[in-house]
Order: C-alpha cells, then structure tokens, then sequence
C-alpha cells in the first residue's frame, strides 16, 4: 500500500510527541510505503489533483527521523489513503485545501474527509451541544462580550481558529483594561469571532483529552498545567498523565459521535473540562504517543486496521 501524509514540514517535527509521526512508523512497519506533502505542494491542474510528493523512510530518533528517497509530483489517487494532518490555524488557506482534497476522495480514501474537517471547526462545533458546554458566547460584538463578561467571576477568551492554547487568555470583566484587552484580541484575529467562555477552576487540575476512533472512545489521557499557567496544552508546558473514562466522558462521546461518523471524522479527539465539553479536534489530533507510553493503548495499530477495513469495503464495493 502508497499511504501520503498531508502534513508539516516533516523536519521540524518534535518526533516524540509528535501523531502523524507515529502513524507513519505504523504505517511503514506494515511495510506500506510512505510519502508526505505540505498543502502547499497540492494543486488542482486540469482535471487532475497531484501533489509533489516525496518517498521517505522514517526512524524513531530525533533529528535522523527520516531518509528522502525520492520525490515525484504524484496524482492524489496514487495513494492507497491520504491522512489530512497538518496543523492549524484554520484559515482560509486550509479551508481551500479541503476543497481540492474533496475531489481527490473520488479516487483514494481521505481522512478525515475533507468536508467533514470543513464543517466541523474545532471550537465552534461544540455549540451544538449546549448543554454539554460551559457558558459560551461567540463573535465580535465588545458590548455583548462585556455585558457577558460581566455576569461571571471569570471567563476565557479564545481566538476561534488557532491551536495549542495560542491566543488564549484569562480576564475579569471588572478589570480596568478588559475592553482594551478584548479590542486588541479583535483586531489581532482579524475579522474572526472570538470564543468566550465561563473560566471553569477545576482546569487548574488538568483537562482530559479523549481519542476517538470511528466513534468510540479508544482512551484518555489528562493535561496538567505547569505551575502559575491555567492552559493545559502541552505546546504550552502541560504534562500528559494517564487517567480513567468517567460515565459523564462516555455520555458526552456517545452525544458527539453521530456528528463525527455522519461527517466521515474516523479520528477525532474531545477535550474536556470539569465534565464540559470544550474542543471537538478533527484536523490534527493528537497525543497518541503520550497515550501510548501512559496506557499501552495503541492508537495508531488500531487507526491502521480500521482504515484496512475501509478500504477492503471500497475493493468490495
């Protein structure tokens, strides 16, 4: 099998905290061969989605972690499956590649598929599920994010599109230079919402981030905040710690999967806090390496034989 990896720049990657990384291992120990690109290299050219594509053999250490063997600008049904694993930010740049990766999935097996990601933006999606969610308001309006600031101890502030806890912040609305401090996130994000939510204390003990593959909970794993910080994100210094599935985590996967599964995200992870619900990530799920060496759960073993699975479904088609 050709597996492509749409993914960042494969040589700045950290390795050991690194998913996609860890689904190429997988994927090459099955002795499938391995290509990666950036969204950058793909392009729609009469008719036909290709990419330039380089061949590599990968190795779990750190700065010898991959060997280029070739590179060729190969049409996206080349591949058996192509993994859509870059990072956000989610902007119009992404959104644009999923279109041309839309027409691709009418020759390979794309994943997740590309509408999905489009239509399932990470922080916006939970409001479908308000009462799983902690008080929220979305959009640009400074008077109502005072005005809801105001009737909460404490809220959050988050850029609607960026990743890893970039851009959040923690405020008072009482605070002197509250609406300085939302104005200058408004005209940071461009014309972006922002998303503000009740500050929910228990964060300062972890939030749980939840693997979900093809609709089910598979484990978890909790982030730990570094002393003095509230985010959890391990991009900003929190620590990964294993921890258990309560009956709230499975209720809220078994609310959230249907989305997931009639919007083709085979893998998806849930992040919560204090039992709410606060990011349904789709694009570039992570932590699977951190869940593997806390729990022994396997993620990538068991992404690789689900999209066996689906791709024995196509030939039998």
């Amino acid at each position: 099998m050709r597996i492509g990896v749409q993914m960042d720049p494969i040589q700045d990657i950290v390795i050991q905290g690194d998913t996609s990384f860890a689904l190429m291992l997988e994927a090459q120990a099955r002795g499938w061969e391995i290509w990666w690109f950036s969204p950058d290299d793909v392009v729609f050219d009469r008719g036909v989605v290709r990419a330039q594509a380089r061949h590599v053999k990968v190795a779990d250490r750190q700065g010898a972690h991959f060997v280029e063997l070739a590179s060729e600008a190969l049409e996206l049904g080349h591949f058996d499956a192509v993994l859509i694993r870059q990072d956000p930010p989610f902007d119009i740049g992404y959104v644009s590649n999923t279109y041309l990766l839309d027409l691709a999935a009418n020759d390979t097996l794309v994943l997740n598929r590309p509408s999905g990601v489009r239509n399932i933006p990470e922080k916006l999606a939970i409001l479908a599920f308000e009462d799983l969610i902690a008080p929220t308001l979305v959009g640009r309006s400074l008077s109502a994010i005072q005005a809801f600031a105001a009737a909460y101890d404490e809220v959050v502030l988050k850029p609607a599109f960026l990743s890893g806890g970039s851009g959040v912040v923690r405020a008072r609305g009482s605070d002197a230079d509250f609406a300085a401090r939302v104005q200058a996130m408004l005209s940071e994000v461009g014309k972006e919402p922002l998303v503000v939510q009740e500050f929910l204390p228990a964060v300062t003990a972890g939030d749980k981030r939840i693997m979900v593959l093809d609709g089910q909970a598979v484990g978890a794993l909790r982030r730990v905040p570094k002393a003095g910080e509230f985010r959890a994100n391990i991009h900003v210094g929190g620590r990964a710690e294993a921890t258990e599935l309560t009956a709230r985590d499975h209720l809220i996967v078994a609310r959230v999967a249907p989305l997931l599964q009639s919007e083709g995200i085979l893998f998806a992870g849930l992040d919560i806090i204090d039992g709410r619900l606060t990011e349904i990530n789709v694009t570039s799920p992570t932590l699977v390496r951190e869940l593997q060496r806390l729990t022994g759960v396997d993620v990538p073993a068991l992404f690789w034989d689900k999209i066996q699975q689906r791709l024995a479904a196509r030939v039998g088609a």
